[in-house]
């Protein structure tokens, strides 16, 4: 009804606007007194509103009123302004849900975490995705998985789109979500929540880590495989690393698992011998989740990247190849793919379907590092490697393979190094004098202080039929690589430790495979200079590593090794 004269607290309570007492006590003093005032027809309509409504946008709320008495918008929007000052609404005010537009609610609902939630899925969907997300991974989400997800941009640009930073700060200010940064220097958004609870955080923190690994960990052989299947061109494919799970590949100002490129005639527009150059070709960007089900929000935030993508360029039309690789799916969020015409591939459908067990025991592995000397440890691994083996995906899951030999090869290493910190899967990096960063990949750090030494470990599990070439700095998989490239820099790098601890630097190169005559020569070499460390030789080919692991009793990890790397792997 059209309300044309003041009302007194009274008739609110008779027309039940305010219908129990209850809530009069739950708004207050301060509300309750400025509720005995009297309130002019527009406060009455706007209190019983969002009573029915529970919320309003600013520009919903402006309709309301301007519809129902007639005024202009300018005028809506005053008596607003003089209704939350009078604490008869209260405001999202800094969270604003599209187009800058605040919400309003009833004073004794408030702004919860579940509300934010609600309205933002209709009208501000990329921090519904990001909430949704947090909830989906029990309560936190890396800042990379985040800024897919969002869809935001790295840097902010000419477009309207918000940065991931932007969002957060409104939904801090809130103190709804926090960050917080690991030991592997990865950052993270949690809930406020997880503050409240002792040890909560920590354990969050490491078991995502584990997921947001195995999620890289696939990437080198679906790739590998990409390009057997002729969809993608082997030149200048970046992807997302086991290793540095936090740093995605970077394109346009915006994140990918992987992003490639294909001359593949019928995906791109120019005949495939023709497209000799990038312009040519066509852009291939990958969406990979391992670790738990390929979600909406997932499809959502890839959707939109692609969209921003797409809208980037000025003139013409940018040519994109959509890919995305999933464990498990809902079957409405398949069709909508299907619906967007992008490629899928379920990871069975590539390597089997015995590599959901695969995934399972490394995700069992990469948890329990720390109990690395059980017994199940190595079942677990003797596991993984016999399924690869009996799915006939030795050759196709190359790298798992050498995750694998990398987590068999800890006991070793505790066992020399029993007291010593050991970081597994690291990544160093240098800013350069001229701008920029450098950064390599190292499979084991060892920070011992008996032996005192810093000791970097590289570790190749191949077939022992291979053999490594000593190659140059400049060729990765080579001994100069590695002695000659990544080792010195890793020296350059824990400088001043070594100073200040007085520790000394060593490498040691470990693999199941072998060394050409002049890599043995070379090797030796090594052997007798600094980089030698105190318990190890400064290398151990497939033959020396058996030898290793029989005098220090690891008869079941030596079984295994010979088992599936020093024999030919066609038995």
């Amino acid at each position: 009804m059209l309300l044309n004269k003041n009302y007194n607290i009274s008739t609110f309570y008779v027309c039940g606007i305010f219908s129990n007492i209850k809530f009069i006590r739950a708004v207050g003093q301060e509300t309750l007194k400025l509720l005995s005032n009297e309130l002019n027809q527009y406060e009455v309509y706007i209190a019983k509103l969002i009573s029915d409504k529970r919320y309003l946008s600013g520009k919903e709320l402006t309709k309301e009123l301007v519809n129902t008495f007639q005024i202009k918008d300018d005028n809506a929007r005053k008596i607003i302004q003089r209704t939350v000052v009078k604490g008869i609404l209260v405001s999202s005010n800094p969270l604003s849900f599209g187009n800058g537009q605040f919400i309003y609610l009833n004073p004794r609902d408030g702004l919860t975490l579940s509300l934010v939630k609600e309205v933002s899925k209709k009208h501000r969907p990329p921090i519904y995705r990001l909430l949704e997300a947090i909830d989906i991974n029990d309560g936190v989400i890396s800042y990379y998985e985040a800024l897919k997800i969002v869809a935001a941009p790295l840097e902010k640009s000419s477009t309207k789109v918000n940065t991931l930073d932007e969002i957060i700060k409104e939904l801090r200010l809130m103190k709804f979500i926090y960050e917080k940064t690991d030991s592997n220097n990865i950052k993270y958004i949690l809930k406020e929540e997880s503050k409240k609870e002792e040890g909560k955080e920590e354990s969050l923190l490491s078991a995502h880590f584990s997921k947001m690994v195995i999620d890289g960990m696939f990437l080198p052989d679906i790739l590998r495989w990409l390009q057997k299947s002729n969809i993608i061109d082997n030149y200048k494919t970046i992807y997302r690393n086991k290793k540095t799970p936090s740093i995605g590949a970077k394109q346009n100002n915006l994140v990918w698992d992987a992003f490639a490129y294909t001359k593949t005639t019928g995906i791109n527009s120019t005949f495939g011998k023709k497209a000799d150059t990038i312009e040519k070709q066509t852009l291939v960007v990958l969406d990979v989740v391992i670790s738990r089900d390929y979600s909406q929000i997932d499809l959502d935030g890839f959707y939109n990247r692609i969209q921003i993508n797409l809208n980037a360029v000025k003139n013409g039309r940018r040519k994109i190849l959509p890919i995305i690789i999933y464990k498990t799916i809902a079957v409405d969020v398949l069709e909508k793919i299907s619906s967007l015409g992008f490629i899928a591939f379920d990871l069975g459908s590539i390597f089997g379907t015995t590599i959901y067990d695969v995934v399972e025991k490394l995700n069992i592995l990469q948890l329990k590092k720390v109990a690395a000397i059980s017994d199940d440890f190595n079942v677990t691994i003797e596991s993984a490697l016999t399924t690869i083996r009996t799915s006939g995906q030795e050759d196709s899951l190359k790298d798992i393979r050498g995750v694998l030999f990398e987590f068999l090869l800890y006991p070793l290493l505790k066992h020399y190094y029993s007291s010593a910190e050991i970081l597994h899967g690291k990544t160093l990096s240098i800013v350069k004098p001229e701008g920029g960063k450098e950064n390599y990949e190292y499979d084991y750090i060892i920070k011992s202080s008996n032996p005192n030494e810093i000791l970097i470990v590289e570790l190749k599990g191949y077939s022992s039929l291979s053999k490594i070439p000593i190659g140059s700095s400049d060729t990765k998989n080579t001994l100069s690589w590695f002695f000659r490239r990544t080792l010195p820099f890793a020296k350059r790098h824990f400088q001043k430790e070594i100073q200040d601890t007085g520790k000394k630097f060593r490498g040691c190169f470990i693999t199941s495979a072998s060394f050409y005559e002049d890599g043995i020569n070379f090797l030796n070499g090594i052997n007798n200079g600094s980089f030698k460390p105190q318990n190890l030789n400064a290398f151990y080919d497939g033959q020396s590593l058996l030898k290793l692991l029989e005098e220090n009793n690891y008869s079941k990890v030596k079984s295994t090794v010979e088992k599936f790397f020093i024999k030919s792997e066609r038995l």
